[in-house]
């Protein structure tokens, strides 16, 4: 019989884990990102902070709006990045600027941090929520 403990997976998710960078032809470099999963504590603070930025921007004109949307998003996709192998410090600001200069990690960052079979395994992929 299974306990409450075997649901948890919220350390898995605020741990992450590490995926391969390869260059824009394909090649692969010995750079990496940390990623968290959607379903981390970090991840979720950035998605509601984008929100309630969002709802406040809500009565602004179309291109505040734009913008908003635009760092929002920024901002909740950097929250998934938890360490890298750059010289440059893993910070925010770092993070968000290496994302909007490489849209393509910046997609890989989403697919990974949203790939609940390979953070919790393919049980989760097929439960109700998952």
């Amino acid at each position: 019989m299974s306990g409450m403990d075997d649901f948890s997976i919220r350390q898995r998710a605020n741990d992450g884990r590490r995926i391969a960078l390869s260059l824009p032809d394909g090649s692969p470099t010995d750079h990496w990102l940390q990623i968290r999963s959607r379903w981390s504590d970090a991840f979720r603070q950035a998605r509601d902070e984008a929100m309630q930025q969002m709802a406040r921007v809500a009565q602004a004109g179309e291109a505040e709006l734009e913008a908003a949307l635009e760092q929002s998003t920024l901002a909740v996709r950097a929250a998934l990045v938890s360490a890298w192998s750059f010289d440059e410090p893993c910070v925010a600001a770092n993070v968000q600027a290496f994302l909007r200069e490489a849209p393509q990690i910046a997609e890989l960052v989403d697919r990974a941090g949203a790939d609940d079979p390979a953070f919790f395994g393919n049980a989760f992929a097929s439960s109700p929520t998952g």
